[in-house]
């Protein structure tokens, strides 16, 4: 019975991969500025975000509600709406003349944010689903330079979408089976640096 359960639940996984619109998968970015008609659901949950962020400034508490459900059971759907909020916000950085210290302060902490909930997640789906939307952001969404820190520890400026994808690969290296046959070798033959 356990193992049906899981081949089922294995199951429904993989068909929501291939369906955007399909309860726990990722939404991807529009062709244009527009939502997507995959965010309709996420629209309607986070009304007041969306509204904000058609009008240049989110409510605190509409903000804080999808970072905070990026963490809970509605982590698709917060996924989704952070991605496409941060492909907005880094169209709007890239048609302005002059740096925009507050949009490059909201990347830098959806940069966190999403890094720490990729650490921090044992949802092997879901890691695949921020991943998938890291690739889409670097891929679709123009860089914003930020803050980061390179390989040394040290401050330095890369663009928003370098840090998040970094970031994943990194986790994913450390954490993953690379990471642990590197960590097996580098015990084994020392760690030449």
């Amino acid at each position: 019975m356990k193992r049906a359960a899981l081949v089922a639940a294995a199951l429904l996984g993989l068909g929501a991969a291939g369906d955007p619109n399909a309860p726990g998968a990722y939404c991807p970015l529009p062709e244009g500025d527009e939502p997507p008609a995959c965010l309709q659901d996420a629209t309607e949950s986070y009304g007041s975000f969306f509204a904000g962020l058609e009008q240049g400034e989110v409510p605190a508490d509409a903000l804080a509600r999808v970072e905070d459900d990026l963490a809970g059971e509605e982590r698709y759907r917060a996924l989704s709406s952070l991605s496409y909020a941060y492909y907005v916000l880094s169209l709007r950085a890239s048609q302005s003349e002059q740096a925009d210290a507050q949009i490059a302060a909201r990347l830098e902490h959806w940069n966190q944010l999403l890094g720490t909930a990729y650490v921090t997640s044992d949802d092997v789906a879901f890691r695949s689903a921020l991943r998938e939307a890291a690739g889409d952001l670097q891929e679709r969404a123009p860089g914003v330079r930020v803050r980061c820190t390179d390989a040394k520890g040290n401050q330095t400026e890369c663009t928003s979408t370098q840090v998040m994808v970094a970031s994943m690969t990194d986790t994913r290296d450390r954490t993953g089976l690379r990471g642990v046959v590197g960590r097996l070798l580098e015990a084994i033959f020392g760690g030449g640096g």
